[in-house]
């Protein structure tokens, strides 16, 4: 299965890091009501929320650490960091400073009034950045992003680079004919279902059913569902 983890190893830390800050949380003992809904509209037992890093000092520093490790070997050419709001714009910021590059970030929708515009920061026209966010799944809100940034500055994007990504299949289809120089992520699904299981965070057969769960998300059926159980 293609993976954007840059490093297996900074994708297991950064697995361990996203649990132990109650980031990734799994709850199979609620009723299938009160599962978790995703940006997508999927309901799953699962979750992601990237931003319960920054409750820890370290966390955020390892994983701002990491990106901008991966910016200065896959990106020198970088002349603007650009965070997608809301969340990857305090990534953007701290990884802006310490590479002491411009910032920008593109918004979720443009403002009604003013310049109206999807770029904030009026960054210089005809430059490379580097799209920063925290999480992507179908990949449809960077592409909106890349997109605006080309359209409003003609920004040409260089890379993405994510906390962690789903790597699902339609995101591949989405940036795949764009030729960026690279997409990154510091974790994946897979290494949080390897570490969930080490760390005691996942029984075995939890992280067997994620995993198919994974495969398939809009039409997998789950085991204790089909049991007639409440879950």
């Amino acid at each position: 299965m293609r993976t954007t983890v840059w490093n297996d190893e900074i994708g297991d830390h950064t697995a361990k890091l996203l649990f132990e800050t109650g980031s990734y949380l799994v709850d199979f003992n609620r009723s299938r009501e009160d599962w978790f809904l995703w940006k997508s509209g999927i309901r799953a037992p699962c979750y992601c929320n990237c931003r319960y890093l920054n409750r820890s000092y370290l966390a955020y520093e390892a994983c701002t650490a990491y990106i901008e490790t991966i910016i200065r070997l896959k990106f020198p050419e970088t002349q603007i960091i650009v965070g997608l709001a809301s969340a990857g714009v305090s990534w953007a910021a701290r990884i802006a400073t310490r590479l002491t590059l411009p910032m920008s970030f593109v918004r979720g929708a443009a403002k009604a009034y003013g310049v109206g515009k999807l770029v904030e920061g009026n960054p210089e026209h005809n430059i490379k950045g580097v799209v920063i966010d925290d999480l992507c799944g179908s990949g449809d809100t960077i592409l909106r992003a890349i997109e605006a940034l080309e359209w409003e500055y003609q920004i040409k994007t260089l890379g993405v680079i994510t906390i962690t990504n789903w790597c699902f299949e339609s995101m591949w289809m989405k940036f795949d004919p764009l030729n960026l120089d690279g997409i990154y992520s510091l974790t994946s699904y897979q290494n949080l279902l390897k570490i969930g299981v080490a760390n005691s965070h996942l029984m075995q057969e939890q992280a067997d059913m994620l995993a198919e769960f994974y495969r398939a998300p809009k039409t997998y059926s789950w085991p204790f569902l089909q049991k007639g159980e409440s879950k």
